[in-house]
């Protein structure tokens, strides 16, 4: 796959005490492990990314305050054992046959890897997901969020719940261009990896509603539900032989159901046993950004699998870096 060839990987080193951790949380370890998965299948390189500012517990403006004399003993300490907890991490993927490398940085993470995606010229980036909620849902803290927003290439957040290989992949459409790359990349994933793919558009019958207050006969309805279905089937099998995948796309694997996107995806992660949704992000039409949309808004709250967010094409970062512009 030349989709993929400098993947960065964002690594949270910080305890809940604001040390250096002993042991990578869950969320974190589930995002180094698919990083080093996709760089032993792709041949990528991987960079691992860790920011201090979260351990340090400071702002920007405060962190000068931190470097005085009396506190310079502490922050050596620190930035000797994050040193050595990333030479660990790029040590274990080269012995994976992974070629890696590491970055450490004191900015806010979320920040700190949009600026690295951007100068490092990266074409993924991954990160874990921010905590698993009490009844099963993957909730996106403000780092994946933001990401998600605002990074300039694909995002991949890993769920703590979703470990080793990538098994299943399901690429929701609603046939819209961005849609239809997310498409086309899980594809190239799927063939990669030796991943099933699977493939879901979500139908819905605006104007049923309407037919039953009219009290028009249930055939007629019948036959306007089988008719939105149809073309919506047709729809699919076209988009698909557009995108040149309709040969290697099973027709066991095309989906089409009836309801809301956001529950139609849901569904079908759980009834297929999904390991990752890989879907388009909505453009806000006129100025840089993404805004995620209700749909991808409400899947990104609800699953317990892995997300890879693609972006419109032509997506302009919407974060300045006064500092780089300066160098």
């Amino acid at each position: 796959m030349k989709r993929f060839q400098k993947i960065l990987v964002g690594v949270d080193l910080c305890s809940e005490t604001g040390a250096i951790c002993r042991e990578l949380s869950p969320s974190t370890q589930s995002a180094i492990d698919k990083g080093l998965w996709l760089g032993e299948h792709t041949g990528a390189h991987v960079t691992f990314m860790a920011s201090l500012m979260p351990c340090l517990g400071l702002d920007a403006d405060a962190r000068h305050l931190a470097e005085m004399l009396r506190y310079q003993s502490m922050l050596d300490a620190m930035y000797e054992r994050a040193h050595e907890r990333m030479a660990d991490l790029v040590e274990h993927a080269r012995q994976k046959g992974v070629d890696a490398s590491n970055v450490q940085v004191t900015g806010t993470p979320w920040v700190e890897l949009v600026r690295e995606a951007v100068r490092g010229e990266h074409d993924l980036v991954l990160v874990g997901s921010h905590r698993q909620h009490s009844l099963g849902r993957v909730l996106l803290g403000n780092t994946g969020r933001r990401l998600v927003r605002k990074c300039p290439c694909p995002v991949w957040v890993t769920s703590p719940v979703e470990a080793g290989a990538v098994r299943k992949i399901l690429a929701p459409t609603d046939f819209s261009p961005t849609a239809n790359e997310a498409v086309r990349l899980a594809h190239q994933l799927a063939l990669k990896c030796e991943a099933e793919l699977h493939v879901l558009h979500a139908v819905e019958y605006h104007f049923e509603p309407q037919m039953r207050d009219l009290i028009i006969p249930v055939d007629e309805i019948e036959e306007y539900r089988s008719r939105i279905r149809g073309d919506s089937e047709q729809q699919l099998n076209d988009c698909l032989e557009e995108l040149g995948i309709d040969t290697s796309t099973d027709a066991a694997h095309r989906h089409v159901a009836a309801g809301p996107p956001h529950l139609m995806i849901r569904d079908a992660v759980k009834n297929l046993e999904i390991d990752l949704v890989a879907m388009g992000t909505q453009a806000r039409s006129g100025i840089t950004g993404v805004l995620l949309g209700n749909t991808a808004e409400r899947v990104l709250s609800h699953l317990t699998c892995s997300v890879l967010a693609v972006k419109p094409e032509g997506f302009v970062c919407p974060v300045q870096f006064p500092e780089d512009e300066e160098e």
